[in-house]
């Protein structure tokens, strides 16, 4: 069932043409997490993280070399990790001296993209297209560096718009503007029945990571004894974020000088999760008046979020109440944050002529 803050569920992917032998992969790459959907069906979603085994024991534990995503998280004590996404694009540049450190910082990015790819589990005669997601203002050398680390792995690759994609999945053409909001950053993007150029695109470098550092802080200020890990913190804001009034309370566990201590967090998560809205507001505002005055409604009337900050209660509200001065606003939730940009990739790819594929 869709609620009143949803929009319905992306068009279904069409299948490949039958007398093509070819695997369609449209891969979300994202800071936290990241995302693929196949054209013979498969979807995963998985931590963005990578981890080697920290000496002997470890490795004779796992019997891996390396292990990616939730299987990192899981094993987290007996591991290196790496996190090989940075404000979801590749780091292709790292400082200090050259050791082991640096070699797996460099080697993450690309053993975590052939990880991805290796779950689309193509056949040995295949060929693969991949289409991959990114920030909207993701610069030519970061997408040249996913690539890079892609183009060995499949037959070619496209780097496109993460928020474009979402909405040629949704086959939003006309009208709508879409707000992502991932870990790393947050992507807006307008569309206007065309392919979205410079000016129709904005990324903001607050989304769920800056509200994990900012929960982190102020509990960490509020109750400086506690034993509190960021990754605790992330916790927290995955099951209870919200924004809006405080109606009840948010009750936690948190060990305080080795006893088990319950807090309300209810006042610093809301303060947290709201310390994202100045931002889009002011951006949202910006993409909608800076636009033909005769259509600026459309754009109002069709505002999307997406990514895994869509699944912060009372957000549409929150946003319609921070533009009402524009007028009357409706903002609606994507009805799958989790895969919407992976499977408006694999759309995307599978409706390309296969000659402009075979041209990349």
């Amino acid at each position: 069932m869709v609620s009143e803050n949803q929009v319905p569920n992306q068009e279904k992917p069409k299948a490949p043409n039958d007398n093509q032998d070819i695997l369609f992969i449209g891969l979300d790459l994202g800071t936290s997490q990241s995302a693929i959907a196949t054209s013979t069906g498969i979807q995963i979603n998985t931590a963005s993280v990578v981890g080697w085994p920290k000496d002997l024991i470890s490795y004779k534990l796992h019997q891996k070399s390396v292990l990616f995503g939730d299987e990192c998280l899981r094993n987290r004590m007996s591991l290196d990790l790496y996190y090989p996404l940075e404000k979801g694009v590749i780091t292709t540049s790292h400082k200090g001296k050259k050791g082991e450190d640096e070699d797996r910082k460099t080697e993450a990015p690309i053993e975590f993209i052939k990880h991805m790819i290796s779950l689309a589990n193509a056949k040995s005669n295949q060929k693969v297209y991949l289409v991959v997601g990114v920030p909207s203002e993701a610069s030519v050398n970061d997408k040249q560096a996913i690539i890079n680390a892609a183009e060995s792995l499949v037959d070619s690759v496209l780097v496109v718009s993460q928020p474009f994609l979402v909405a040629y999945g949704l086959g939003m053409y006309g009208f709508s503007l879409i707000v992502d909001i991932g870990a790393g950053t947050t992507d807006i993007c307008r569309m206007h029945g065309t392919i979205p150029g410079e000016n129709d695109q904005r990324t903001i470098f607050k989304a769920g990571n800056y509200i994990d550092d900012m929960l982190f802080d102020l509990l960490n200020a509020k109750h400086p004894n506690a034993q509190l890990t960021k990754l605790m913190a992330q916790k927290y804001k995955e099951k209870y974020a919200f924004v809006g009034e405080v109606n009840e309370q948010i009750s936690v566990e948190i060990m305080i000088d080795g006893k088990q201590s319950r807090f309300d967090i209810a006042k610093e998560l809301k303060e947290s999760c709201e310390g994202i809205l100045p931002d889009i507001h002011t951006t949202v505002r910006r993409l909608i008046t800076s636009f033909d005055p005769e259509f600026q409604y459309d754009l109002m009337n069709n505002i999307l979020i997406a990514g895994c900050g869509s699944l912060i209660k009372g957000l549409p509200q929150a946003l319609e109440t921070g533009l009402s001065d524009l007028g009357k606003v409706n903002v609606k939730i994507v009805n799958d944050p989790i895969f919407a940009g992976a499977l408006g990739a694999l759309k995307l790819g599978q409706d390309m002529p296969l000659s402009e594929w075979q041209q990349l």
